[in-house]
């Protein structure tokens, strides 16, 4: 099955609403891999979404299936959505059907490619924007191509092929993850993962709580060219950004560059990829950000918070009403939402009303301006 990596980068700072968990989502996020200025509404629930451009025009009616996730966004310009009559296929930006896309099978594009799983053989493979076979359904398991390549399980031993699909770094290893900025995590022996899965409970998880045997993993770091920069030695990791990854010894957390040098020391109870020149920790049970000093340029006092994104972020207060602030930490935008997303392309996606059938959800922009607003109407036409 198509996964962006082949295994869980530590354990997440898990936020009080969990988006993309359930069809009544609290406010639909787009990916910040979405390389596509459409953005999906609802106006009856489970038969009829649709898609508006950034200045807040329908260019695809409301006349889809309701996903949930990360289905139904736009990659390389195609998106996987589920038709009135059941079918599941990719549309173009038009909404014209391109291909089929069978939910348990497709996955997202990534590089003009996107794995396809074939359940007669049990493997893994990959089509081009057309839909064609273009890398042969070979593998056992498979990732999203970044950086020019992805991971492949053969044989149950990872390794890396480029877009032609032929093996440039050996199958070798025990678990893999996607390359970011150039390089990924993997491991080489038997070991236990860490998996709290996308929608896991909503509360904190006290580090080095879960039980594991017979041990835990620790990665190593790979380069493009198959070479370790660093011998395996992290507990919990996550993907590299920006220079630098978050990385866990099983105490704290901190930061290493790309040849495995620790950059920032070992000092919060979590931490996550830098995003636009900070990063989102944990300390003393309160998030924060820091810059690439690991010096705080917010301080730890926010309950919740999501990585910046387009200058902006996310922050959820104790009684679970988000609001944006800017690098300074000042409120950016005006009022209070009771759910927010990041600024993706442009437009965020926010939510006034607790109640699924009563709320509003609008699409806003930086100034605080909605440029669609709508509700879903399924309830009132029964």
């Amino acid at each position: 099955m198509p996964h962006r990596s082949a295994i869980a980068l530590g354990v997440l700072i898990i936020l009080p609403q969990i988006l993309g968990c359930s069809l009544a989502y609290p406010a639909w996020p787009k990916s910040k891999r979405s390389d596509t200025p459409l953005f999906r509404f609802v106006i009856e629930e489970r038969n009829g979404a649709g898609y508006i451009n950034r200045e807040g025009k329908i260019v695809i009616p409301p006349q889809l299936r309701v996903g949930s996730g990360k289905d139904g966004d736009f990659f390389n310009g195609l998106a996987r959505v589920t038709l009135q009559n059941g079918a599941d296929v990719y549309i173009d930006t038009t909404g014209k059907p391109i291909a089929n896309a069978h939910y348990l099978t497709a996955g997202d594009f990534s590089e003009g490619l996107a794995t396809r799983y074939v359940p007669e053989t049990k493997t893994t493979g990959f089509i081009d924007t057309t839909g064609k076979l273009a890398i042969p359904a070979r593998f056992e398991h498979a990732g999203d191509f970044s950086d020019g390549l992805a991971f492949v399980l053969l044989q149950g031993r990872y390794g890396y092929i480029d877009r032609t699909g032929k093996l440039q770094i050996p199958a070798k290893f025990s678990h893999a993850t996607s390359f970011t900025d150039g390089h990924a995590w993997l491991t080489e022996g038997p070991c236990e993962r860490v998996d709290l899965g996308a929608c896991a409970p909503a509360s904190f998880i006290p580090y080095g709580a879960t039980p594991v045997t017979p041990k835990r993993c620790r990665y190593a770091i790979l380069n493009k060219q198959g070479a370790l920069t660093r011998n395996p030695e992290f507990i919990d990791v996550e993907e590299f950004s920006e220079g630098l990854a978050p990385v866990g010894n099983g105490k704290a957390w901190g930061y290493t560059d790309t040849s495995g040098v620790i950059q920032i020391p070992m000092q919060f109870e979590r931490a996550s990829p830098f995003s636009e020149g900070l990063a989102r920790v944990v300390k003393g049970g309160k998030v924060g950000f820091i810059n690439k000093s690991g010096k705080f340029v917010i301080p730890p006092t926010l309950s919740s918070a999501y990585s910046f994104s387009e200058g902006l972020a996310v922050v959820i207060d104790k009684k679970g009403k988000y609001s944006f602030i800017d690098k300074q930490g000042n409120r950016a935008i005006p009022g209070e939402f009771d759910a927010a997303t990041s600024f993706v392309l442009g437009l965020a996606h926010v939510r006034s009303g607790i109640d699924y059938y009563s709320a509003k959800w609008s699409y806003i922009e930086k100034s605080g301006k909605p440029v669609f607003t709508y509700s879903d109407q399924s309830k009132r036409r029964r």
